[in-house]
């Protein structure tokens, strides 16, 4: 299913498989003057397709490689002969996707493989200047996009909610803080992440996310240095785990936020 919003030149297209999933199963994709960042899961690849008959797409950007951000690539260039570029780390592995868990497999699907370029340092469409913001944290070939002219900043997965109350496992929730501050520091006017939520006050909202991810560092050195263990950190910090975790095989957890800052102390 797909609908979309208008935001200005911006074209929200929220994708997902089934009307009645949470926003959590919903996915972005954003065009703008030609250029369209990431293109959603596989079920709805055909569809996006179809949506996005004569409305100038030339090229897409993907911010990183996951099965939710590329699985249209194939059908757009064999549809519209698009260009497609993403991180250099992201290549191969849009080339030749990854086995899934059965949870992805259920929401997203498999990506047809697609050929991709090396993004360079800016997206140049007719109108607009694109600059290529890596941001490792989520992915290492995570990155996002901003629009210095109009404070456009394309966030992919990079923010998703001012409390993050659980990872996947190659999060790595240092980099992830030191990513928003490096995008908080661009004073961004509007930001338009993967999730389904448009952020129109980005300021508080970064704010409010370091913030509290620099309180959960803090708190699990604090709990690190008494001599608890992983469990006990995460119990005392989140309580009891979200239904998130056993639903995704503890591919979600709150457990993987803290092993993640617990690797540099244990270093």
């Amino acid at each position: 299913m797909i609908e979309s919003k208008a935001y200005g030149e911006v074209l929200q297209i929220r994708m997902s498989r089934y009307p009645d999933f949470p926003p959590a199963m919903w996915v972005c994709a954003y065009l703008v003057d030609g250029l369209l960042m990431d293109s959603g899961p596989a079920y709805t690849a055909q569809e996006l397709t179809d949506f996005l008959k004569d409305r100038g797409v030339k090229t897409v950007v993907n911010t990183h490689y996951h099965e939710d951000h590329i699985s249209a690539n194939k059908f757009l260039q064999d549809a519209y002969g698009v260009e497609i570029f993403a991180h250099p780390l992201a290549i191969d592995k849009i080339k030749r996707p990854a086995s899934l868990y059965p949870y992805q497999e259920e929401v997203w699907g498999y990506p047809i493989p697609s050929l991709v370029k090396p993004i360079g340092d800016f997206v140049e469409t007719g109108k607009y200047r694109f600059e290529v913001i890596p941001t490792p944290g989520h992915d290492l070939d995570h990155i996002c996009l901003f629009e210095r002219s109009q404070g456009w900043l394309f966030t992919g997965d990079l923010y998703v909610t001012t409390r993050p109350m659980a990872s996947r496992p190659m999060f790595d929730m240092p980099q992830i803080l030191e990513d928003l501050k490096k995008v908080r520091a661009l004073n961004p006017r509007i930001i338009f992440p993967a999730p389904a939520h448009v952020v129109t006050e980005p300021a508080e909202k970064l704010d409010k996310a370091i913030d509290y991810l620099e309180k959960v560092d803090i708190r699990v050195a604090e709990l690190h240095s008494r001599g608890m263990d992983t469990e006990q950190i995460r119990q005392e910090i989140f309580g009891a785990e979200s239904i998130i975790a056993e639903m995704t095989q503890q591919q979600f957890s709150s457990l993987n936020i803290v092993k993640s800052f617990l690797k540099k102390y244990e270093q």
